[in-house]
């Protein structure tokens, strides 16, 4: 939690001060580090890093519905992550849960589904404690559990609460009974056998809570009553007093050995201790800044997030995470309203993997977050439980972040200490102050001055926020919006629905408007400002671009195109930059970004232009940020991407850099004195820090999950840890085949790794699969010897490779022998026949193949006829509304799966009754067959055209269209209808109305996409016909 103090300002403003403010908050970190008795002595205040007290701690979650509460975690050596919960034993690949629970008088299962504690051992192997059921050993070459009995020869207690090694090859074993050992060969040591144990009357009664071997090879017991420590086998246990209120000792729940050596000490009722020093022994923690409910909080788990920050899962706390260096706290807790928080705040079990990712396990699922995406860092909320909504940022000079939020506010953010000051709507009826509404942009200003742009008017004030005004502009009303902001050499340039204006004003407040345009600019509606030295004012409209030159007043519209279509259509422009070799960078919303390049002689301007085609992730693109290297940084709607100015490669971000937000806001875009990179999103800001981006990499083991031969699954799957022999698929398999299910159990991000697979000696090349999770399937394989390969590609181009032998065993008629004798049979059987059994049989062959042949070409006919009986229009041979309303559903099914979106067109024949009843339907029927001819002789191959009955036509373009495409087919279907028609004698002079409508999730069934186009088709017909409509867009032509 952070401190925030706001002073009450006349006006309506709550503002802090914050020179002041930061003296307090240096005030308070000393406060709490002379507080802090857990802090290392020799560590003092360091800063915070930057962001890190707003940064959001983002997970990936993995349900599934037997998941069940989780317990303990643990990743063996070949990278399996398993989960043990209550109701079993569960085994993470990366894309889906196995599950293992006890099968009563089953050889190899769970002796019980309860487990308590999981250990993986420094050999590799699985050690499961279990509530009832004693301890068992998982054996990955059998896939099946060894289990160590209860009772004579076994454990004295069916309760395993904790597992660790005994540094001899054994284990120690924390059950109800006490701590019991299992040596290396297997003899178990019960509680009360006396060495090697140690003497077990020392400890506290009641059982063990948590067992730690550290690296220095003492044992660190948890008991119900207390913790004990015994530094070798030949000295006696002695107990560490952990300083609680009362006369008893703790619960101790959990010990955990960080990177350093410091010994982490979770209570069941009393919060967490650090050892680090032996004299001092044990502290106890408390958060930091205050208040602290820590000390009286039972601490589940305990896990090194990175070095020198702790994690500590809590029951009902959520996650308490302790910067040891920095000597602060905060709490990680679920948020409902933000679906990437931490899910559940019962963290029972925590684990860091081999890549370094964090697993949490909770009441609620399994929970994956990456601590090492720092260059890319999300902020999700203010210290609102509202969701953040962020339309515009402004870095100011002194280093702080102005966030406009959607609620009409602007929250002052210092990136080392967090939000320090706010600027809310003014009340009451005071002139001054901002209104209650939307704050479209900001500029800073001569001075310690902020500019701000809202929907009701301009203000100007000090960025103490104690004077905000209105901006009174002559011949424009005080509540008109403002769009865009630009202060520049003394005159604000400013932009709205009125056109550019640019406004000088007074060291008094009083202004003088030296420029206005608005026609010239061939679109009033300005999105965008750019004022630059030479005098040249760049401006961004909703249809485009332009420059006002303030020295020659002239006003030129640049097309974005290049310049030899100068006829290009308009283009909706976001935002405007000049990079480091003054070239104009402009980003549009709709058709990715324009850079100038150069000018010719004749005053033409030359652009390059990217879009989703050059690797761009989106072509909606709303701001453009230039790095201190040069970089240009762009935000749009489906993320974040870079540019190198130089060289003209893009990088898109995606969740392995710690991207989290995905659609950003029309200008929203700044960068820091610091040099950090501040988007404003719809569900929050993402700050880039662009020296500090560094996509992490992930530790791959590519193995078999799951092999099924012949449709029976395969419990020892060889190449998992098996013998290494190959993988046999018998004769009586082969029909049925092998089907493999495989993961680099990386735990990357969805997408970042790509699938493929090949069978050497049978595929020609890699075969991509896109299943979940990724498949490798054969049937009917020749017998003989092969190698599968089996291969995960990463983003960044490294390779998991897994090569599998696997033999296909030949049947009893496919062996050498048997092939021989068979020919020499064959060869005997020619030499005696005879030339008249031969000719007779070529003849019956004949006979009996013309037979075929006649009986195969009526079938076929037959069945042409039903087919175009069923789903085609006799008329004019088009597909009728049976078959387009199978294939529209279809299409809907496909894209509602995360498929490309499509599109459906309705077409209407103008005035075709009047035809039909001054010509006669032949003449009807005759234009009916023109028309499908022409729909189907302007859409592209692979859409299609069906006629819906009387003069109603459809058409579905095929998935993956562009609006242009969309346009474009809906123009040439209008303009070849409009040809005449000569029917006999007679010109029949027809047109046709179209309507339009895209798949999107608002329609996302077929009759609510047939009803868009439906509508849009109507409103062609309103609109006097002959013409096309666009559902989504209102758009429309003659």
């Amino acid at each position: 939690m952070s401190t925030q103090i706001r002073y009450m300002i006349p006006g309506g403003n709550k503002i802090t001060g914050m020179m002041r403010l930061r003296r307090y908050f240096s005030c308070l970190t000393l406060l709490a580090l002379l507080a802090l008795p857990w802090l290392p002595r020799t560590v003092y205040a360091a800063a915070p890093a930057p962001w890190s007290t707003l940064a959001h701690t983002s997970f990936i979650h993995h349900k599934a519905p037997s998941l069940g509460v989780g317990t303990a975690l643990a990743q063996d050596r070949q990278g399996f992550i398993w989960l043990g919960t209550q109701t079993g034993l569960m085994r993470w690949d990366g894309f889906q849960f196995r599950r293992y629970q006890a099968a009563p008088g089953k050889s190899g299962s769970l002796p019980d589904s309860y487990i308590l504690s999981l250990h993986v051992d420094s050999t590799g192997r699985l050690w499961i404690g279990t509530n009832s059921g004693g301890i068992a050993r998982y054996d990955a070459a059998q896939d099946n559990f060894i289990t160590v009995g209860v009772g004579k020869g076994g454990l004295s207690h069916v309760q395993v609460t904790s597992i660790a090694e005994d540094g001899k090859g054994g284990m120690w074993v924390g059950t109800g009974a006490g701590l019991e050992r299992i040596d290396a060969a297997g003899v178990v040591h019960d509680a009360h056998s006396g060495a090697p144990q140690l003497d077990t009357m020392a400890l506290s009664k009641g059982g063990i809570e948590s067992l730690l071997r550290d690296r220095s090879g003492a044992l660190w017991i948890g008991t119900k009553k207390g913790l004990w420590r015994r530094n070798a086998d030949d000295q006696p246990a002695v107990p560490v007093h952990l300083q609680v209120e009362g006369p008893s000792q703790p619960t101790v729940s959990r010990l955990y050995q960080d990177s350093v050596g410091r010994i982490w000490i979770g209570t069941r009722a009393n919060g967490a201790f650090m050892h680090n020093d032996a004299r001092q022994g044990p502290v106890g923690l408390r958060e930091s800044p205050a208040p602290s409910t820590l000390q009286n909080e039972r601490i589940f788990s305990i896990v090194e997030k990175t070095a020198g920050v702790m994690w500590l899962g809590t029951e009902g706390g959520g996650i308490v995470e302790v910067d040891v260096e920095r000597g602060r706290t905060r709490r990680i807790r679920h948020l409902a309203e933000i679906a990437d928080s931490l899910i559940d705040d019962d963290v029972s079990a925590l684990l860091r993997d081999h890549s370094g990712q964090i697993f949490a396990a909770t009441m609620d699922g399994l929970s994956q977050h990456d601590p090492r995406t720092n260059g890319l860092i999300t902020i999700r909320s203010l210290g609102s439980p509202a969701k953040l909504d962020v339309p515009s940022v402004l870095a100011r000079p002194d280093g702080s972040v102005w966030f406009g939020v959607m609620t009409g506010k602007i929250e002052i953010v210092d990136p080392n200490l967090g939000v320090i000051g706010e600027l809310a709507p003014a009340t009451g009826t005071r002139t001054r102050g901002l209104p209650k509404s939307r704050i479209l942009a900001m500029a800073n200003g001569p001075g310690d001055t902020v500019f701000i742009a809202t929907q009701h008017g301009v203000f100007h004030g000090t960025a103490d926020g104690r004077d905000i005004r209105r901006i009174e502009i002559a011949g424009r009303p005080g509540e008109s919006p403002a769009w865009s902001l630009a202060w520049h050499d003394g005159v604000l340039w400013l932009g709205g629905l009125d056109g550019v204006w640019g406004v000088k004003i007074t060291p008094d407040g009083s202004t003088q408007v030296i420029r206005h345009e608005e026609r010239a600019l061939g679109d009033s509606r300005v999105t965008a400002i750019l004022a630059l030295a030479d005098g040249s004012i760049w401006t961004g409209t909703m249809a485009g671009l332009a420059r006002l030159d303030t020295r020659t007043n002239v006003v030129e519209r640049v097309p974005l195109d290049r310049a030899d279509q100068p006829n290009a259509p308009g283009h909706y422009v976001s935002s405007i930059i000049q990079d480091a070799k003054g070239r104009i960078w402009v980003s549009t919303f709709s058709s990715g970004i324009a850079v100038l390049e150069r000018t010719d002689a004749q005053g033409r301007r030359w652009f390059r232009r990217f879009g989703t085609a050059d690797g761009l992730p989106d072509n909606g693109v709303n701001a453009l940020v230039q790095d201190a290297a040069g970089r240009i940084w762009i935000s749009t709607d489906n993320g974040l991407a870079g540019i190198d100015a130089e060289t003209f490669a893009i990088r898109k971000l995606g969740i392995a850099d710690g991207l989290q937000v995905s659609a950003y806001w029309t200008g929203a875009g700044t960068r820091t004195p610091a040099g950090d990179v501040v988007f404003g999103g719809v569900s929050g800001v993402s700050v880039l820090r662009p020296a500090h981006l560094k996509r992490p990499g992930y530790r791959a083991a590519m193995a078999i999950t799951q092999v099924s031969l012949g449709g029976r699954t395969v419990t020892s799957v060889p190449s998992n840890g098996g013998a290494g022999m190959p993988l046999q698929i018998a004769p009586h398999e082969r029909e049925r085949g092998i089907a493999l299910e495989f993961s680099a159990l990386d735990f990357a991000p969805p997408g970042y790794r790509h699938y493929a697979y090949r069978l050497d000696g049978f595929d020609r090349d890699w075969i991509e699969t896109d299943a979940v999770p990724p498949r490798a399937s054969y049937t009917n394989l020749p017998p003989g010897k092969y190698t599968l390969e089996l291969r995960g590609t990463a983003e960044g181009g490294g390779e998991a490779l897994l090569r599998v032998p696997v033999v296909a065993l030949p049947a009893w008629y496919q062996q050498d022998w048997v092939r021989v004798l068979g020919g020499l049979g064959v060869l005997l059987l020619l030499v005696l026949l005879t030339q008249a059994r031969t000719s007779l049989l070529r003849r019956k062959k004949r006979e009996l193949e013309a037979i075929i042949a006649g009986r195969t070409a009526e079938l076929r006919a037959t069945q042409a006829r039903l087919e175009e009986m069923a789903y085609g229009d006799t008329l004019t041979g088009l597909p009728n509304r049976r078959l387009f309303n199978d294939t529209l559903r279809r299409m809907t099914a496909q894209a509602a799966r995360g498929g490309q979106p499509f599109a459906l067109l309705l077409v209407d024949l103008d005035h075709f009754k009047s035809v039909n009843d001054t010509l006669g339907h032949d003449a009807g029927d005759a234009l009916l067959v023109t028309a499908a001819e022409r729909l189907r002789s302007v859409v592209r191959e692979g859409d299609l055209v069906a006629r819906l009955g009387g003069d109603e036509f459809a058409i579905l373009l095929a998935p993956g269209y562009e609006p242009g495409v969309v346009r474009d087919i809906c123009e040439r279907i209008v303009a070849a209808m409009a040809t005449p028609v000569i029917h006999g004698t007679h010109t029949i002079q027809i047109s046709a109305s179209v309507g339009v409508a895209g798949y999107a999730k608002e329609q996302n069934s077929a009759e609510q996409l047939y009803k868009c186009a439906d509508i849009a088709l109507y409103q062609s017909k309103e609109a006097g016909r002959n013409t096309w409509s666009s559902y989504a867009t209102q758009e429309s032509t003659r």
